[in-house]
């Protein structure tokens, strides 16, 4: 018995050994760039340094490279499958302010910049994540230029002029680095860290699945920032943003299709979450780039504040965008220098042409659900020029306020201005007008629609104009809802106008 019972002991003993020293062989390894030679002085470039610690984690199967305490210079730093990039509390990955130096760069259409650089940059890469406390750190600089003529914000031009308002834009200079772009990757993580100062898209997650971004902050000089969205979703699926803070002169959060090299992809499955967001431009968008479609995507429990647009859908390059829902967000916007798109409206969803070649998009099955804003401009839903390619809205208790202007170039008349539209639904709604502004005329301002209920509205009569005005429209319904004018005064009708019901359960002043 003693010799089987050796034996016995001897294979369990082989056993374990050889399960321990497998574990050693697959354990993630922890690596920082300091036994790599990283100084983190600030003034030396070690970009060659934090690469090789990048990449010795990578052949060790994966695990954490370590960024500690300190100030390190850097250019395009490639990260590979299974590695962490951790940043420490303390630690600041700045760009370096030398072009020559990024290897890797992008080019997408539309954007204004044909060869953006790249400080962090993944492509295919499979299990990766930013996560720390540290900051990751651009050096921007900008130029003031006149701002050129721009067919796309004619209308906000012309009140400028018309008010004779120095009209200045601002124009970052090279490098201006994008922080994060992250192409073709599966299984993303960023949580924790600091964004600063991009010069252009702060976090650009391009044609990646299974992207989870929770917690970060991200900042941009709200004047200067040109460009300098805080997070573009770009053709990606199944992705997840959480309990961010994001301060950024352009888009705050976008969704995007943009087109570049190798084509455009769709953008589906997002869920947008528990954010506060600051935006001299817009704070949660669709678009511009707009080639592929937007399908299957929320936002919700979100704060807007100090903001030049609440929510914007912008369709011009042919795409479509349906399924789309907004919930329980909270705005506050004001009007921002003439050059920032937006007129501190609380939203604007519309389709157009880029340019003479492109093909015409669409909007439809788009829903705001609880939504309360203060604004000064007039919110808008338009699609093309005589068609109504933007269909199925719904807008269930959205509560507007409207305040003046407080700039010289006043913009906004309406409350809410519909054209080209079909199969609009408003419930439990109203826009109200917090003091007198001379311009300010109708609620609701309904051109070229089919189908159009309101049901359970409160309507307000300012200046002494009627609440709506309806032209070349049909199947317009009102129950339910109240106006503080007399009934004959509630509505004026131009053009061919059918089928307007107003019925018994209204009441009037």
């Amino acid at each position: 018995m003693k010799p089987m019972i050796t034996y016995f002991r001897i294979s369990f003993l082989l056993g374990m050994l050889f399960l321990f020293v497998s574990s050693l062989h697959s354990s993630p390894v922890r690596l920082s760039i300091k036994e790599f030679g990283a100084k983190g002085n600030g003034i030396e470039v070690e970009t060659e340094l934090m690469q090789q610690a990048i990449d010795s984690c990578s052949r060790a199967g994966g695990g954490t490279v370590v960024i500690p305490a300190g100030d390190y210079l850097s250019a395009t730093l490639l990260l590979k499958d299974c590695v962490t990039l951790y940043l420490e509390a303390g630690a600041r990955l700045i760009a370096s302010d030398n072009k020559e130096l990024y290897t890797v760069k992008t080019n997408i259409a539309d954007t204004g910049s044909k060869s953006t650089p790249m400080l962090i940059y993944a492509n295919g890469a499979k299990n990766i994540a930013i996560k720390g406390e540290g900051e990751i750190v651009a050096q921007p600089k900008y130029d003031e230029f006149p701002l050129a003529y721009s067919g796309f914000i004619a209308d906000d031009i012309a009140a400028a002029k018309e008010a004779d308002i120095e009209m200045t834009t601002w124009r970052w200079r090279e490098p201006n680095v994008t922080l994060v772009y992250l192409s073709n990757c599966m299984d993303v993580q960023i949580s924790g860290v600091r964004l600063m100062h991009s010069a252009f898209w702060t976090l650009h997650i391009h044609w990646c699945e299974r992207v989870n971004i929770d917690g970060i902050y991200i900042y941009s000089d709200l004047e200067k920032g040109v460009n300098a969205d805080g997070i573009d979703i770009d053709g990606c699926k199944n992705v997840v943003i959480a309990n961010c803070i994001i301060e950024t002169a352009d888009d705050a959060i976008c969704m995007k299709t943009t087109k570049g090299d190798a084509g455009h992809r769709n953008c589906e499955n997002v869920a947008v979450s528990n954010c506060i967001l600051t935006s001299s431009s817009c704070a949660l968008k669709l678009g511009t780039e707009s080639y592929g479609d937007f399908r299957y995507i929320t936002f919700s429990n979100c704060i807007v504040r100090n903001t030049n647009r609440g929510l914007g859908i912008f369709i011009r390059d042919g795409g479509g965008a349906e399924h789309i829902v907004f919930s329980n967000i909270q705005m506050e916007c004001i009007r921002k220098p003439v050059g920032w798109w937006g007129s501190a409206d609380a939203f604007r969803f519309v389709v157009l042409k880029r340019n003479k070649q492109s093909k015409i998009g669409g909007i439809k099955n788009v829903v705001l659900n609880d939504i309360t804003a203060k604004v000064e401009g007039t919110s808008i839903i338009a699609g093309y020029a005589g068609m109504q390619n933007i269909e199925d809205i719904k807008l269930n208790n959205v509560q507007i306020c409207m305040y003046p202007e407080k700039t010289a170039d006043k913009r906004a008349k309406e409350g809410l201005v519909i054209q080209n539209a079909a199969d609009i639904s408003i419930k439990d709604s109203q826009i109200r007008w917090y003091e007198m502004n001379k311009k300010w005329s109708y609620n609701y301002y309904i051109q070229n629609v089919s189908g159009v209920s309101f049901h359970n509205v409160v309507f307000h009569s300012v200046n002494g104009v009627s609440p709506m005005y309806i032209q070349d429209s049909n199947s317009v319904e009102v129950k339910h809802s109240r106006f503080d004018v007399v009934k004959k005064a509630a509505c004026v009708k131009k053009g061919v106008v059918n089928n307007v019901v107003a019925d018994k359960s209204n009441t009037y002043k």
